[in-house]
């Protein structure tokens, strides 16, 4: 049994993740600074001593300072973050303010230091530290630069720390994921080839995968969890089996062995 604290916890990716840690056994403390949605988790998973809420910003260093001591208090000890809390917005560099940076760049970076910050002194051997990415980090698409930057500023951050925490046995690492397959994304952007996201369904494991000892041996690790999503290039051509000259392994046609 271990203990974790959820920032971000009333966010879509993580309904599956609590599920997951609960039925394990785990001790959660479910954290976010919208209160309504947050007494709604109490009802829906609350049970004192097990997963209990505690309203929390992760970008007010007092108030999550205040949690990550509160985990404490209920539960005996800390032994992870689980850090949800990101933004996202999308648009041409001359359409984007720099206040849309600023504000990326709080949410998807600054509150992972500030709530870091806040649990990291209660950790011991074997802490656990997860936070989320996307590959737009490393390979940025065109309208995607504020986004991209400031989760790069994320990775690189996350990277950088694993060095130094890992002396006390501490673990940081991150799931890098494309979008996450949810109602609200299916309503808002119809025409996504929903292959190129991920369910949080599928999320949820890998969360539990960091959260274990299975992953003892993991120190700054990128996990990418992306479904179909690749990049693509006119140079290439379509992908196999989506049109374009036939012939095995060709551009377009099956792949090798594949008699069609």
């Amino acid at each position: 049994m271990s203990v974790f604290m959820i920032t971000g916890a009333t966010g879509k990716l993580a309904p599956p993740i609590i599920d997951l840690l609960a039925t394990r056994g785990d001790r959660i403390l479910l954290t976010s600074r919208n209160k309504a949605k947050l007494d709604g988790l109490a009802e829906r998973y609350g049970k004192v001593g097990e997963v209990e809420t505690a309203e929390a910003d992760a970008l007010d260093p007092i108030s999550i300072n205040r949690a990550a001591d509160t985990a404490v208090a209920r539960f005996g000890r800390l032994d992870g973050l689980i850090h949800l809390v990101g933004g996202f917005a999308v648009g041409p560099l001359f359409r984007t303010e720099p206040a849309a940076y600023e504000e990326l760049w709080r949410s998807n970076f600054l509150s992972a230091v500030i709530a870091t910050h806040a649990v990291l002194p209660h950790l011991g051997e074997g802490g656990r530290l997860v936070y989320f990415a996307t590959p737009l980090a490393t390979e940025p698409l065109p309208a995607f630069s504020a986004y991209g930057a400031a989760k790069a500023a994320l990775l690189t951050w996350m990277r950088s720390i694993a060095h130094e925490v890992k002396r006390k046995d501490v673990h940081a690492n991150a799931v890098v994921m494309t979008i996450a397959d949810t109602e609200d994304v299916r309503a808002a952007r119809p025409h996504l080839d929903f292959d190129h996201t991920i369910s949080p369904e599928l999320v949820a494991p890998v969360v539990g995968f960091l959260t274990s000892e299975a992953a003892d041996g993991l120190y700054g690790s990128c996990v990418p969890v992306l479904n179909k999503f690749e990049f693509s290039s006119a140079l290439a051509g379509p992908p196999p089996g989506r049109g374009g000259p036939p012939g095995p392994g060709g551009p377009g046609g099956p792949p090798p062995g594949i008699v069609t």
